[in-house]
């Protein structure tokens, strides 16, 4: 994870990868794509920050209908039921110095790259966002 590797932040966060199969290719503009990856992953690490056994799971798989997911997991204080509907509206964030922009600009790239950008969240259990192609 060179992206985050040498956040201080990230020294209590265990990343994982996993491509099934391993050829896998996505075909989408790769900064676009790179640009919510990163906002996905430091989101992760902000949920994770009172956590001591924190991880971050990146996975790429081929489903059994042909379409690729990449899906970012973590195990962090997560997204409140009474958040889930607007996490993806401009400028609605919880965090104190959150602009709210980050996961409306995803999933507006997502959609640009003729994807959708989908989460399940049990707080303090799991989230998972899900950039599917």
């Amino acid at each position: 994870m060179a992206l985050v590797s040498n956040e201080q932040a990230c020294k209590n966060i265990r990343f994982q990868t996993q491509i099934t199969p391993k050829n896998l290719e996505v075909f989408a503009d790769e900064n676009q794509i790179m640009q919510v990856l990163v906002n996905l992953i430091k989101n992760s690490i902000d949920s994770l920050q009172q956590h001591t056994n924190g991880v971050i799971k990146l996975q790429g798989i081929k489903t059994k209908s042909g379409s690729l997911e990449i899906l970012v997991s973590d195990n962090g204080s997560g997204i409140l039921e009474e958040n889930m509907n607007q996490i993806f509206i401009p400028f609605f964030t919880t965090k104190e110095e959150g602009t709210g922009i980050g996961l409306s600009l995803s999933k507006h790239i997502m959609q640009l790259n003729e994807g959708h950008l989908m989460v399940k969240s049990t707080p303090d259990v799991e989230t998972v966002f899900t950039l599917l192609f």
